[in-house]
């Protein structure tokens, strides 16, 4: 436990009249050991000492400590996250307030340095997870273009379906050249292009082989001669 500097100095003057380190602690409300460690700069220099003598050794007894304990830490962290949920996120708003140059920087620095961890875990994820990845990143044109906003509760469970069926069902054709497209070569297409004001609706979506809709581009399959 530490103690002010306004209680040291009180300390100090209850010491020089001769009171004892225990009898001080109790008159401020603190550990004897904590009164004779902050009135005596040669103990705390020894500590000090102390420490970083032996850090590497504190800090092995620590890193076996988190490896043999994992989901017990594991557990108590998430209480605890619980518990102070908007104390930290208010804690944390107003740190990166009042040090935006600090946060965007070791942000940046954190980046940096994870680059290529950051890259293989976005790879890994995308690899499990197709279908939400392909439906997510097509949800998220169509909300900045607005056509989910009056999208049903039915109308989104069916465009996720359909980007599942993409990614997961055995046989499946391209609705363009009818042919059986292999997993991994499937892609979902607006009928009615994107750029062209289709809706990112059920109706407007089908999935095609990634040959046809490279070659149907942002065009109507009308104007590739297709009828639909």
């Amino acid at each position: 436990m530490t103690m002010s500097a306004e209680n040291v100095a009180r300390a100090q003057e209850m010491r020089d009249e001769g009171m004892s380190y225990t009898a001080i602690g109790v008159e401020l409300g603190v550990a004897r050991k904590t009164v004779a460690y902050q009135l005596n700069p040669a103990d705390r220099e020894k500590k000090a000492a102390y420490h970083e003598a032996h850090r590497e050794k504190a800090n092995a007894y620590a890193r076996e400590y988190v490896a043999a304990n994992k989901d017990e830490i594991r557990a108590k962290g998430a209480i605890y996250r619980d518990a102070h949920r908007e104390e930290d996120k208010a804690s944390s708003a107003a740190y990166r307030a009042a040090n935006p140059d600090k946060c965007r920087i070791t942000h940046s620095n954190h980046y940096l340095a994870n680059r290529k961890k950051r890259l293989a875990y976005a790879r890994e994820y995308y690899q499990n997870h197709l279908s939400e990845s392909a439906a997510w990143a097509a949800n998220r044109r169509a909300i900045k273009a607005g056509w989910l906003l009056g999208a049903t509760s039915a109308q989104k469970a069916e465009i996720k379906e359909i980007y599942r069926k993409a990614a997961e069902e055995p046989k499946i054709r391209c609705y363009l050249c009818g042919k059986l497209i292999p997993l991994g070569d499937r892609q979902v297409d607006h009928i009615l292009p994107f750029d062209k004001d289709g809706p990112h609706l059920p109706a407007n979506l089908a999935v095609t082989c990634s040959k046809c809709n490279l070659r149907k581009n942002a065009k109507h399959p009308n104007e590739l001669g297709i009828l639909i």
